[in-house]
């Protein structure tokens, strides 16, 4: 029992100290890494350790790429299926791979985020994200919604549907209208109402210009999403390699402990920037998606990567390396009680309980600030040395 209040109370002084720090790193959440990798000073890491370890996680991050192209094929063949042969069958079996694809992309952002740190590249990871994986996507910009039957790009027959266009489509007004990526494709499988036939995709002949109609463009934009989807990916694959000598290069031009440093400091933001970002704060908030019930399952997905970057199978993980005894056992617990939380929510997570998701937050926040080496851990009592006083 007293070891018990003893836990509790430790957890209370770690959340009240990280009370501070977040409200410092909520104004930086929108700031961009710094090109000279910063961090709190690291003293007594082991340099063969952080070599083994930062190209682990590099090569963590090839496999995990490749894992996300493979499901994006995957993807490009069970909607080529769907668009064959429409059926219930096979609409069903490509939102499947639409839900499998997304959530090995998600699993892969840490690494690409880390991939595209540094300073030159950082513009291009940033367009990489946004044409791949920009949210919320708006329904009404692609297809027809409930009240507005001549709604979007499946309608506008101005619109000329070839790659180039969509692609200039994308976000063209704003941040929300998005024409590539995983999430519009959503809109097209799930339907802007959640309701999508697979008759939606049934090919008409029909008039003068059949290639016109909404079900014809319907099918034609549907498929110019995952040939760019495909695309985007492949291109991103081809980049990650030793060889390619391109992503990989400015990574091992630093030396292995600013190595570490640099995948401190993008795991830090990661939890900034992607993982707070999608637990709504109130039930007036946008959330990743709402038709594909998957923004738990991503959210789960990118905070698994970090777990195992921190404490991997085997081996010394960056926990082992970067941090004191104390923080290690915190942040494993942060991690283990973040992700019973999480997996007890809803999904789509913006149909959890207000204070659930206030919970998931501070965990998050505590999860950064322990892993930013920033926030000391006070000992355990039981692990204090007892000092005795002559003459007491």
């Amino acid at each position: 029992m007293t070891r018990a209040i003893l836990g509790s109370a430790r957890g209370a002084l770690l959340l009240a100290a990280l009370a501070g720090l977040v409200a410092c790193d909520s104004e930086r959440a929108e700031e961009s890494l710094p090109d000279e990798v910063q961090g709190p000073a690291i003293e007594t890491v082991d340099t063969q350790a952080a070599e083994t370890l930062s190209r682990a996680i590099w090569d963590a991050g090839l496999a995990q790429v490749a894992n996300t192209q493979a499901a994006v094929e995957v993807l490009n063949h069970t909607v080529e299926a769907l668009l064959e042969k429409p059926s219930a069958e096979q609409l069903q079996a490509a939102k499947l791979a639409w839900l499998d694809a997304h959530r090995e992309f998600a699993a892969a952002l840490p690494y690409i985020r880390l991939a595209f740190a540094p300073g030159p590249l950082r513009e291009q990871g940033r367009a990489l994200q946004l044409v791949v994986d920009s949210w919320p996507a708006q329904p009404g910009y692609l297809d027809t919604v409930p009240g507005y039957s001549d709604s979007g790009i499946v309608n506008d027959t101005a619109v000329e549907l070839t790659l180039t266009n969509l692609r200039r489509q994308h976000r063209l007004t704003a941040h929300e209208e998005a024409s590539t990526g995983f999430h519009a494709l959503e809109v097209m499988l799930w339907g802007p109402t959640s309701e999508r036939a697979a008759t939606d995709f049934t090919a008409e002949s029909t008039g003068e210009k059949p290639e016109a109609l909404a079900a014809n463009r319907r099918r034609a934009l549907t498929r110019l999403m995952v040939e760019a989807l495909s695309e985007d990916v492949h291109r991103l694959a081809k980049r990650m390699p030793y060889g390619a000598n391109d992503l990989s290069r400015p990574f091992l031009a630093l030396d292995p402990v600013a190595r570490l440093q640099q995948i401190r400091a993008t795991h830090t933001q990661m939890v900034d920037e992607e993982l707070l970002r999608r637990l709504p704060e109130s039930s007036e908030s946008d959330v990743e998606s709402s038709r594909a019930a998957d923004s738990k399952q991503a959210l789960l997905s990118m905070l698994r990567t970090l777990q195992g970057n921190w404490f991997p199978a085997s081996g010394a993980g960056m926990a082992a390396l970067l941090l004191d005894r104390y923080q290690q056992e915190a942040l494993a617990e942060h991690f283990v009680a973040l992700e019973a939380l999480l997996l007890g929510m809803e999904d789509p997570i913006e149909l959890a309980k207000l204070e659930n998701l206030a919970r998931a937050r501070q965990l998050l926040e505590a999860v950064a600030g322990l892993m930013s080496g920033t926030v000391e851990v006070p000992a355990a009592a039981e692990d204090l040395t007892p000092v005795s006083l002559q003459g007491q």
